[in-house]
């Protein structure tokens, strides 16, 4: 006989994030290297028309208002021109106008920004026959040692999301850079989302005291396009926000139509899932604990055993409409077989749930 094992991890997310942490926060961190050595994409162009605002400007391409004014040297962010043609950059990827110096090449000045020529082309939408005059402006990547134009005036020197852009229902990694002394919050709508220095935590590279790094848990019913992280601070009796776009794309999650044996029809319960939910919530949302894992999360089984339900599979009960996925991860394997943590943690409940089953 072969039995469904179900196995659930809760990180203090969210009630409707069950497994997202635990099954996608090895692939956002591993991710981390490439995005960062990735070219950037050319930054969008727009011709600005009448009502044109930098604020909706930005919300329309996934950019900020302080990227948008220093990719195109605006004195007056609030004096744009119907007609004219603005650089709107993503924020993950700001650009800063750089002018040609004589005697300046795409070679030399790929080296200066250590870049390359053809990454140069790209960000200007430059063809191999375009030549550089002296004193023109060409756009460059912002440096990591600059603060990120990208950010308004404030503690918050840099911001970074990986990866640049996220399937449904995956894990992002945030990484900060802020002045101190300052209180600062992160929240994806109502996740708040829990941050630690980098010289507390669990991943490569040294913390420097200013680095903080937290983990978002994208719902993996969210429609794709932009999801916006809410970042605010205070230092002293100053005090801001900024709003950092994050691009979700579809993550293919297959469709499965549920037939309910007779008898357990009740398991659709509104009511009974919102107990166990409630139930659930309550041990996610304790008081924040040290960080215990390190490296990467490990399969709980042996990989000889399949995937027989994959996490995010989209639901229909007894032929209903699909508007749930599955919050879990179920693998196929004989009775017996022996389930392992992930990674290191503390156990804070094991017993059967009505709705979820045997669950640790």
């Amino acid at each position: 006989m072969r039995t469904a094992l179900k196995t659930r991890l809760k990180p203090r997310l969210h009630p409707a994030l069950l497994l997202v942490v635990a099954a996608m926060v090895a692939v956002g961190l591993g991710l981390a290297a490439t995005a960062a050595a990735a070219a950037p994409l050319p930054p969008a162009r727009h011709a600005v028309e009448d009502g044109d605002t930098l604020a909706e400007l930005a919300e329309r391409y996934g950019s900020t208002v302080p990227a948008i004014v220093a990719a195109n040297g605006l004195a007056d962010p609030d004096a744009i021109v119907a007609g004219e043609t603005l650089v709107i950059p993503a924020a993950s990827t700001p650009v800063v106008p750089m002018e040609v110096r004589p005697g300046d090449t795409l070679d030399t000045i790929a080296r200066r920004r250590g870049t390359t020529a053809e990454t140069l082309r790209l960000l200007n939408g430059m063809g191999p026959e375009d030549r550089l005059m002296a004193g023109q402006d060409l756009l460059v990547v912002a440096g990591p040692a600059e603060p990120s134009p990208a950010l308004p005036p404030g503690p918050v020197r840099r911001l970074e999301t990986t990866p640049a852009s996220v399937p449904q229902g995956n894990t992002v990694l945030v990484d900060l850079q802020v002045r101190q002394p300052v209180s600062i919050s992160v929240s994806l709508g109502d996740q708040v989302v829990p941050l630690r220095p980098w010289s507390q935590g669990h991943l490569t590279g040294e913390g420097d005291g200013e680095r903080l790094w937290g983990l978002v848990a994208v719902p993996a019913l969210a429609e794709p396009g932009l999801q916006w992280l809410d970042v605010t601070w205070q230092i002293g009796e100053e005090r801001g926000q900024l709003r950092w776009p994050i691009p979700v794309v579809d993550a293919g999650f297959p469709t499965f139509d549920i037939e309910l044996p007779p008898g357990k029809g009740d398991l659709l319960d509104p009511e009974l899932v919102r107990a166990e939910a409630a139930k659930m919530a309550a041990i996610w949302f304790s008081p924040e604990t040290a960080v215990a894992w390190k490296g990467r999360y490990r399969r709980p089984i042996a990989e000889e055993f399949p995937t027989s339900a994959p996490f995010g599979q989209r639901r229909s009960y007894n032929g209903g409409p699909v508007n749930s996925f599955h919050a879990g991860q179920d693998y196929s394997a004989p009775e017996g077989t022996a389930v392992v943590a992930p990674a290191a943690g503390t156990v804070v409940l094991a017993e059967p749930l009505v709705v979820r089953g045997n669950a640790v």
